[in-house]
């Protein structure tokens, strides 16, 4: 028994050192994550970590976020939130708005954002510096395709449908989301 206890010290004394280092290493689904959020970023988008829809429980998930281009006279501040069930009483089947709605102009634009929008979106944010999509990052590369593309196709027009008439402040302001004094000036992600 004697000769087997300097060999287990050692084993003992491997393990501790090799099992922090490997439960430090990052697993599968963290790199693939940090790869759709870097693809974002070099297309331009800003990724920030927000909580879950209170529907969906307590966690955080990513929100991807495209710029306006012209943020003037935007009425923002409006967010759509995923819903438990579908209801004739929420916005459109199982999304409603959490606060203040959007102009109404915009109604049917956002609804075709939703449509378009890959299965595990949960949310759908305006602040002042842009339009954010919540989503939980399951459908991977094919959601971040679906995302992108509704976003960038679609985001001019809600711009231009959320733009008030000159003379009226922005009554988004205060809204707690990304603003333009949020945004990374390099639009990195935080």
């Amino acid at each position: 028994m004697s000769a087997w206890l300097p060999l287990l010290i050692i084993v003992f004394a491997v393990a501790l050192v090799v099992g922090p280092v490997m439960w430090m290493k990052p697993s599968d689904r963290d790199r693939k994550l940090a790869g759709l959020r870097q693809r974002a970023i070099r297309a331009g988008m800003t990724v920030k970590m927000k909580p879950l829809p209170a529907v969906l429980g307590s966690g955080t998930a990513a929100v991807y976020f495209n710029r306006w281009e012209d943020p003037r006279r935007l009425d923002v501040g409006w967010n759509l939130e995923l819903q438990r069930m579908t209801h004739d009483l929420h916005f459109y089947d199982r999304w409603d708005w959490v606060g203040k709605p959007a102009p109404k102009a915009a109604w049917p634009l956002i609804r075709d954002l939703l449509q378009r929008l890959p299965e595990d979106a949960c949310g759908v944010q305006s602040t002042n510096g842009g339009l954010g999509v919540q989503w939980q990052e399951r459908s991977g590369d094919r959601g971040f395709e679906a995302l992108s593309q509704s976003l960038t196709r679609l985001l001019p027009e809600i711009e231009e449908a959320i733009r008030q008439p000159a003379g009226r402040s922005n009554v988004g302001r205060g809204d707690g989301g990304l603003d333009n004094g949020d945004a990374d000036d390099d639009g990195g992600s935080r």
